[in-house]
């Protein structure tokens, strides 16, 4: 039973202490410089897109028969070379298309509600008031992730910081939770294993003082 319990202890593992610490710094390093991480993940882009078009560039060079398809290749990666310089020299740049493409989703779909809104009005129908102030947060929504973009990329790079000091919290209270109920568990065990030596030697006592009183009579 102890050596169950010894193994138990064992297989919580350092491994996930330290990955639960590392993602709480990661974290906290993603809050305190959200602008930094994020062109730090725009330069690691950069590079990935630059490794695939070097790597069709080459290609092409390295196939004799200069096919159309080894030629659409060479088109593909001289793309992605020219993209991947773009975005490691203006990576904020890159990271502010996201929130405005959203931002105009977002003001498409105010449009569109706006319309409905209207609809429900013309047919008497009473909730076109809430349909109207939804039409119109979305709009405003909208707006704001093209006015702000950067801002917006800042805070969603910022709330992933978050989630990551989350999880490796959560993670580190789990790992304790479960050791802590391990430790319990053996000391348990141990008293019990402990008790039943103590029954063990008083019935061996029991048995050498009814031998002892066998042979005095």
């Amino acid at each position: 039973m102890k050596d169950r319990v010894k193994g138990s202890m064992t297989r919580v593992k350092l491994d996930v202490i330290l990955s639960a610490l590392l993602c709480i710094g990661i974290g906290v390093v993603v809050i305190i410089w959200p602008t930094e991480t994020t062109k730090i993940l725009c330069w690691v882009l950069a590079a990935v897109l630059a490794v695939m078009g070097l790597g069709r560039i080459v290609m092409y060079f390295i196939d004799r028969d200069r096919s159309a398809q080894s030629k659409i290749g060479l088109s593909a990666g001289i793309i992605l070379v020219v993209l991947a310089i773009w975005i490691a020299l203006q990576p904020l740049n890159f990271a502010k298309i996201f929130p405005v493409i959203i931002g105009v989703v977002l003001i498409m779909h105010g449009l569109e509600d706006l319309k409905f809104a209207a609809e429900a009005r013309g047919y008497k129908d009473g909730i076109w008031p809430g349909l109207l102030v939804i039409a119109l947060v979305n709009a405003i929504i909208g707006v704001l992730l093209i006015w702000k973009s950067l801002q917006a990329v800042e805070i969603a790079v910022m709330l992933i910081g978050a989630a990551l000091i989350f999880d490796g919290v959560t993670d580190l209270f789990i790992v304790f939770r479960v050791n802590r109920a391990i430790k319990h568990f053996g000391q348990a065990v141990t008293a019990i294993d402990a008790e039943a030596e103590v029954e063990e030697v008083e019935a061996e006592a029991v048995e050498e003082e009814a031998e002892v009183t066998d042979e005095e009579r």
